[in-house]
């Protein structure tokens, strides 16, 4: 198999066949993100993606899933994702539906008909990285979109059929801030009607713009406190018919998962109990890098 580098997939992907369709992200300039900065962008070649779906039939494999990686595989174009799906179904006949990264832009670069045509194949759930619905944030994670183009996009999506994930990133707007921006995330995530929400407050990685604006004071980070508040008002506002909520990361101080709508009042009260297990000084402070916070058991 053709892996370069460090291979990434959303938790929730873990039974998902990985298969290297890029190397790299086609943006790789969002402020906040390390994952693949020193990687050159590559599409990989067609024979070589065939190659590792013969390896894996080879092996017997029978997965559900195929999960496309690296970056943002669905900025690949239509023509060449369809017959991905092709080789795909020939090789392992098992497979129901085919995911990825992919990002606004990507899916602006697709045509009504291209995403109609990918949605038979088997293209579904993709992990959309919208993270914010106000355009100041979205300028200042230098996203490259607004939040009007991406709710059009999204929106071309729900058109065709085709159902998705999106990534929220909490206390992006800063403290002060946390009522519109929930407000905000809340409003367009009832209007699109995702999947699947995953959410996970704004960290500050090694060597990313963001820790050089946080180390000369050009941005303040939220803390602890604010994160969690920030996931509970989000919570309540969200007016789901079905889908998962899915805060665990490694970056979250209270992992809490669960279905939408039935499940809301128990994750909140999930949330406000761990809340109340935090210190006042605690709640005060930064989380250090990498906390996996505190687990609650039911």
């Amino acid at each position: 198999m053709h892996y370069t580098g460090l291979t990434y997939r959303p938790s929730y992907e873990a039974r998902s066949l990985l298969l290297q369709a890029t190397t790299g992200c086609s943006h790789n300039a969002c402020t906040f993100c390390s994952m693949y900065r020193d990687v050159p962008f590559r599409e990989s070649p067609l024979e070589e993606i065939e190659e590792d779906l013969k390896e894996c039939a080879q092996m017997g494999l029978a997965p559900h899933r195929v999960f496309l990686v690296n970056g943002d595989a669905f900025t690949l174009s239509a023509e060449k994702l369809c017959a991905i799906a092709e080789f795909i179904r020939n090789y392992l006949p098992t497979v129901e539906t085919i995911g990825g990264y992919a990002s606004i832009t990507n899916i602006a670069s697709k045509t009504d008909d291209d995403l109609r045509k990918l949605k038979e194949l088997g293209y579904a759930d993709f992990n959309i990285g919208l993270e914010s619905a106000l355009d100041d944030v979205l300028a200042f994670m230098n996203k490259g979109y607004t939040a009007e183009e991406a709710r059009e996009q999204l929106l071309r999506l729900v058109q065709v059929g085709m159902p998705f994930n999106v990534n929220i990133i909490n206390a992006a707007a800063g403290a002060d801030r946390i009522v519109e921006s929930v407000t905000a995330n809340a409003r367009l995530c009832n209007e699109v009607q995702p999947t699947l929400i995953f959410v996970s407050p704004l960290h500050v990685d090694p060597d990313t713009p963001l820790e050089k604006l946080v180390a000369c004071g050009e941005y303040t980070e939220c803390n602890l406190g604010d994160y969690i508040q920030e996931e509970i008002e989000f919570l309540k506002r969200l007016e789901q018919r079905r889908c998962v909520f899915f805060g665990i990361h490694v970056s979250n101080p209270i992992p809490v998962v669960g279905m939408l709508p039935q499940e809301k009042d128990r994750m909140v009260a999930q949330l406000e109990e761990g809340k109340g297990l935090y210190s006042k000084e605690e709640l005060r402070s930064i989380p250090p890098k990498g906390s996996e916070g505190r687990i609650l058991t039911e």
